[in-house]
């Protein structure tokens, strides 16, 4: 299928690399990981072309601005990359569109960038890595804290989707958990876990129903939650105790979240997905450059399913969330 549109697409810059650089040293795959996750419209170009992939939107990999202790820095850190990631896609606005990174440390500066990056820098929305730390890498603060609200009502306001992405969880929950098994910590199944988690956070919290117009897009086939939901909804419906949430989670999950295919190529878990969502709510994606365009879109492109529902996850959905019809200009 040509003209696929990716959203979960990572980038990187000198500054955050040490961020990024267990992922490729566990690998083996260093220098070719930094200079693949560095680039902008080389390489990576040239792998979309060849994958008949036509738009990716761009996020600063995990966990970057959100992992910042000094909120200050974090600040000043966002500013930064959004300029940067705009100077870099503005020669090729059709290719390219960016995510804003945001210091969720401080939520009247995220308003601020992020208004900023969607006025002024034409941003399609603004990607998350999940919690933020403040002072201390064990402090963890979710967006469903009531800190946010304001945050969550321009969002709203603006209409632009936030992309929630994983990181690992704090470093005493991981030394717990996951003891002598750090293949678990990440990728493999604490990302899902975490994720999964903050979604059910902002579900329980009442936040959609306070602000019901909310869009959250997550990765890697809806990070565990669809082939969970219809147990987390028993089990809230007989023992509901403190959960604040005023429909059901399967509801928000309908309503509220859109699922992208980001590094989970798996059949039998989309047509889970399909089932519980439907596929207007599903959208093609890679995970680049953790996992490769060829795989994804290989996958993708033969996929069982009709030729309406590929192109509508693998195109037409996306340009709809995130207003993308000059692409068919």
């Amino acid at each position: 299928m040509k003209g696929k549109i990716a959203l979960e697409e990572h980038f990187s810059t000198e500054e955050f690399l040490a961020d990024i650089k267990p992922y490729f040293v566990r690998e083996g795959k260093w220098e070719e990981g930094k200079a693949t996750i560095c680039d902008i419209s080389g390489k990576r170009l040239e792998e979309m072309d060849a994958n008949g992939i036509e738009y990716n939107i761009l996020s600063l990999s995990s966990p970057t601005i959100q992992g910042m202790c000094s909120t200050p820095d974090a600040i000043v850190a966002a500013r930064n990359i959004n300029d940067y990631l705009a100077e870099q896609i503005a020669p090729l606005p059709r290719r390219f569109g960016g995510f804003a990174a945001l210091p969720t440390q401080d939520p009247e500066a995220s308003i601020l960038e992020l208004q900023r990056c969607v006025k002024d820098l034409g941003f399609k929305g603004a990607l998350v890595n999940g919690f933020c730390n403040i002072d201390d890498p064990e402090n963890a603060i979710y967006l469903d804290d009531p800190r946010y609200h304001p945050f969550w009502e321009e969002v709203e306001k603006l209409g632009v989707p936030i992309y929630l992405h994983p990181r690992m969880s704090v470093p005493s929950v991981r030394k717990k958990e996951y003891a002598g098994h750090d293949w678990m910590v990440s990728a493999a199944w604490g990302f899902h876990v975490e994720t999964g988690t903050h979604c059910l956070r902002l579900m329980a919290s009442g936040l959609f129903d306070k602000f019901p117009g909310l869009q959250i897009v997550i990765g890697h086939m809806g990070e565990l939650l669809p082939f969970q939901i219809w147990r987390i909804c028993n089990r809230v419906d007989s023992h509901k105790r403190d959960c604040k949430a005023e429909k059901s989670f399967t509801h928000y999950l309908e309503n509220n979240f859109h699922i992208t295919t980001s590094g989970n190529c798996s059949t039998p878990a989309l047509l889970c997905t399909m089932l519980e969502t439907g596929t207007d709510r599903i959208m093609f994606s890679t995970d680049y450059p953790y996992e490769t365009m060829s795989q994804a879109a290989n996958w993708f492109d033969n996929l069982p399913v009709s030729n309406n529902d590929k192109r509508k996850m693998g195109r037409t959905n996306a340009q709809k969330l995130f207003h993308l019809e000059f692409l068919d200009d």
